[in-house]
């Protein structure tokens, strides 16, 4: 339902999103796959703490021994101080619902983060709508990975916001991405835009926002 990121950093990995529960030892198998040992996962870092993002976050942490870190805003609801999402009307519903089936097992944060953070290689970039502590973590001129503060189809074209979002927020987020120069766009859902995706996303915000 999501997409989950590893990132090298020297002998270190991150590991951005874990996805639903249960995806905890895939991700594990992956590592290894590359030949490196589960314990080089460093830091588990997550865009939001939305189920389908976090879900495998305690059991990874149990696997690896890595330091879970998630934005300042958001971290109440990963520790399970607050819902794990606050939403109206049917999406409000859709996700009371889907909550009857499924629990967020807690995670208290080792780590809160905040605006122009350092994390490895990357840095954090507040993009808040979907969360008020959305994040997004960018690579100087290469990489983006924008969470759900920007989506894309099966095909890799922008989506705009979705009703669950802060509207105006939202777009104010991605505007702000629009103003960072990358080549690749990874987004929470959707397929990542590979090759000059910053002036493709300039172009979308152009026309669309």
């Amino acid at each position: 339902m999501s997409n989950a990121y590893l990132v090298e950093d020297g002998d270190k990995l991150l590991v951005i999103d874990t996805g639903m529960p249960g995806h905890a030892r895939k991700i594990v198998s992956y590592v290894k796959s590359l030949g490196k040992d589960p314990r080089s996962v460093e830091i588990i870092v997550l865009t939001h703490p939305d189920l389908d993002h976090s879900g495998s976050t305690a059991r990874l942490k149990q696997l690896t021994g890595a330091k879970v870190a998630i934005h300042e805003a958001d971290a109440p609801r990963l520790a399970g101080e607050k819902p794990w999402r606050e939403a109206k009307g049917a999406a409000g519903l859709m996700i009371r619902i889907v909550g009857l089936f499924m629990r967020l097992q807690p995670v208290p944060p080792d780590i809160s983060l905040k605006e122009g953070e350092k994390l490895g290689p990357l840095t954090v970039i507040e993009t808040p709508g979907h969360t008020r502590g959305s994040i997004s973590l960018y690579k100087v001129g290469t990489a983006l990975f924008s969470g759900d503060a920007l989506l894309t189809n099966g095909k890799g074209l922008f989506q705009k916001p979705s009703r669950m979002m802060n509207d105006e927020q939202a777009k104010e987020s991605i505007r702000r991405m629009a103003t960072l120069e990358f080549e690749y766009l990874m987004p929470g859902h959707g397929a990542p835009v590979e090759g000059n995706a910053s002036k493709k996303l300039k172009d979308f915000v152009d026309r669309e926002l």
